[in-house]
């Protein structure tokens, strides 16, 4: 296991703090596996939707008790120390970044990026797409005094070609308001998981630096897509000055995000952050889980995309699984109304869960589903048995 070397404690000392821990969430000893080394299933359904578990409160609470028991995690004060300093390292050197922060929110650790990085050029540029524009209620706007420039409309990537337009049409202004930041998001959460084209990325984050510009990656996903890349994390994040990753997508913890980057740039943000009331008195328990579930993550993500390979290769002819054009973890399934009435019950019987079919045009459903852990419970063929099974087919 990489990262900090951990304590582990007598069998006695263990079983001692597994009880207490879960005598303090209010939950039978008994509940909680007293084992410290080995990955606990919480549960043997396949989740087919999710970046992550899908872990409900009981078996949250009882992951969190079994790790404080196993670890002895330090608490931290303010964000600050602890356990939460150890999830800083270990998340700073996988992203391959100088210094990293722990944020309670993902919305709280783009803005503060995008801020820090703008300096007196108040102008960024954004995907039309993408979360900071479209799903913070103009935060950065009102809180920041940033201007947020949207390009690509309906698209995951933009190109340097188009920021050259507006930054032309920036410098020709009678009031001087430079671009000071291009922030991308990958991959896109609007766009069903596609990722930003990487060739134009690279080209973008190059020119911007050359122009004196910052950039900023919103890499919430960024994992999921290394996964799917084969890139690891330190390599799609290294073109860029800052980068965020969710906490609670894929590594089921309760809340909480990273932000990494130049020491310069995050240091000062401690501050910043409390300044907008986001300095949690006790952050341990989200980075003692998120920091479990980190490891190891992205090799276990890519077993499950051959799971969902395999999958698709077997399922029927009358199913028809869509592929989003450049994307990752999200897939729609499609097939005859009549064949999807009742289909995810009879599913939910044999241990799998789906969302709810949508009924489309021309007599057709559509199933959305999202490739997760929990796809490596099962193997493809298996999966597309049960699925033959359901449908009759």
């Amino acid at each position: 296991m990489t990262g900090v070397r951990m304590k582990v404690p007598s069998r006695r000392l263990f079983i001692q703090r597994t009880a207490l821990a879960a005598s303090a969430l209010g939950l039978p000893a008994g509940a909680i596996p007293a084992q410290s080394e080995k990955r606990v299933s919480t549960t043997s359904l396949v989740i087919m939707e999710g970046d992550g578990l899908g872990l409900t409160p009981v078996e949250a609470a009882g992951e969190l008790a079994r790790l404080a028991a196993a670890r002895d995690p330090a608490t931290d004060v303010y964000g600050l120390g602890g356990e939460v300093e150890q999830v800083e390292s270990w998340f700073a050197r996988e992203l391959g970044k100088e210094r990293a922060l722990f944020m309670p929110t993902g919305t709280l650790a783009n803005q503060l990026a995008l801020r820090a990085l703008a300096g007196e050029r108040r102008r960024v540029v954004v995907q039309d797409a993408s979360h900071v524009y479209n799903d913070t209620g103009d935060a950065s706007q009102t809180l920041s005094a940033l201007t947020l420039l949207p390009l690509a409309p309906d698209r995951a990537t933009f190109t340097w070609t188009d920021i050259e337009r507006v930054l032309q049409r920036t410098g020709s202004g009678r009031v001087a308001a430079r671009v000071g930041v291009v922030s991308i998001e990958s991959p896109v959460r609007r766009r069903a998981g596609e990722l930003f084209e990487r060739q134009e990325m690279l080209r973008i984050c190059a020119r911007a630096h050359e122009r004196g510009m910052r950039t900023h990656l919103d890499g919430a996903r960024l994992f999921i897509a290394c996964a799917y890349t084969g890139m690891s994390p330190a390599q799609y994040a290294a073109p860029f000055d800052t980068v965020y990753v969710s906490l609670w997508k894929c590594f089921n913890s309760l809340n909480g995000a990273i932000l990494a980057g130049p020491k310069p740039v995050l240091d000062p943000l401690v501050h910043a952050r409390r300044m907008f009331g986001g300095a949690l008195f006790n952050a341990w328990p989200f980075a003692l889980l998120a920091r479990h579930y980190a490891e190891g993550f992205v090799q276990r993500l890519a077993r499950a995309v051959r799971v969902s390979e395999d999958f698709i290769a077997a399922l029927p002819e009358a199913v028809r699984v869509e592929r989003v054009s450049g994307g990752t973890n999200v897939l729609r399934m499609h097939l005859a109304q009549a064949r999807a009435q009742g289909l995810r019950e009879r599913l939910r019987a044999q241990g799998v869960v789906i969302a709810a079919p949508v009924d489309g045009t021309q007599g057709e459903a559509t199933i959305g589903m999202q490739v997760n852990e929990t796809w490596n419970r099962t193997d493809g063929a298996r999966l597309a048995g049960v699925f033959r099974t359901a449908l009759g087919a």
